[in-house]
């Protein structure tokens, strides 16, 4: 009994992925093995390979049969689109982050919806792939930083009022202010920037265009009110001319030209990543350990701060206002 014991533990340890893959191999061999023969090769029960040989006759189709007189199983057909491999690394890939968004809301009033979503996801693949988490958690992990807590209840109702076309209205405090201001509000678009969701939306007391983060708003309620979206706004393209979140509300189009040039480390990971839609990257050197990055945005603070970010490595060379403003503020930095 006691190794029979052990013989459970170390099946439910092993992949199954693993083991039916064993069992194809074995069979399309022909070696007509038999759940004895597998069970000592894969360190299982006979019952387990015999769960395992049943699933991949009803539901992977294969076409086995046991042999009465040579005691062991056998392919009557041709096997070459053995069904385990239909998922490929993209399919895997994208499961592996779907399972993120499920972990990243554990605990919270989605939870059971995003698990709804997740089941009907993977339903598609059920016979086709099968793998332990464990072991794909051993291979990929994501660290997002600056990731902020996102208010599930108040994501869900500002998306409906999105999609209804219907007046908001809720408490929001500006980065430089010690209370919140009522804000009444037509909602036009839902963003992510930076791990950071926020709302777009035309201000009905300012009469412009404004942007909101979600961390800031408080107590939002939809209104009754409808509106219609103007036919000339476009949420991504809005977001667009910003280096990211900040843009002139009251000159949503206007754009200028970013001209920085990294060199060293800096030089070659601004290479490898997109920054900004408009990102165009130009060699310098014959080894590209020199560059030019160029950029089209309406305003300059976050740029700063980008800039800044790769110290010695960056230098401003347009426009003259972003360059004073990082000299500014890299002697207020040093001054403490």
């Amino acid at each position: 009994m006691a190794k029979t014991s052990e013989q459970d533990r170390v099946g439910k340890t092993r992949a199954p992925m693993e083991r039916i893959y064993h069992i194809h191999k074995a069979i399309e061999e022909g070696r007509l093995p038999n759940c004895s023969i597998l069970a000592d090769e894969l360190e299982v029960t006979p019952k387990t390979v015999q769960r395992d040989i049943n699933f991949m006759r009803d539901r992977l189709q294969l076409p086995l049969e046991y042999d009465d007189q040579a005691h062991g199983y056998r392919y009557t057909e041709d096997v070459s689109n053995f069904p385990v491999f239909e998922v490929g690394a993209e399919e895997l890939a994208g499961l592996f982050l779907a399972r993120q968004a499920l972990e990243s809301v554990r605990g919270t009033q989605l939870e059971q919806t995003m698990r709804n979503v997740f089941a009907k996801l993977t339903r598609s693949m059920e016979g086709k792939v099968k793998f332990a988490w464990a072991d794909l958690d051993k291979a990929l992990s994501r660290k997002p930083q600056g990731v902020t807590k996102t208010d599930l209840k108040l994501f869900g109702k500002l998306a409906e009022a999105v999609l209804e076309r219907r007046e908001v209205e809720f408490g929001y405090r500006k980065l430089g202010s010690d209370r919140s201001e009522k804000r009444r509000i037509r909602p036009y678009h839902l963003g992510e920037v930076d791990q950071c969701w926020y709302l777009i939306g035309y201000d009905l007391e300012r009469d412009a265009l404004r942007t909101f983060a979600f961390p800031r708003i408080r107590a939002a309620k939809a209104r009754k009110e409808t509106f219609e979206v103007p036919d000339n706004f476009d949420g991504p393209a809005y977001l667009g001319t910003s280096f990211g979140i900040w843009t002139d509300p009251e000159n949503p189009d206007y754009k200028q030209e970013v001209r920085i040039e990294l060199s060293g480390y800096a030089a070659r990971l601004v290479q490898e990543r997109r920054w900004h839609p408009s990102q165009q990257v130009t060699a310098l050197n014959a080894t590209a350990s020199r560059v030019e990055v160029r950029f089209e945005v309406g305003r300059l603070e976050e740029l700063v701060r980008w800039t800044l970010s790769w110290g010695s490595q960056a230098k401003v060379k347009e426009p003259k206002k972003l360059r004073d403003q990082v000299r500014a503020e890299a002697a207020k930095i040093q001054a403490g």
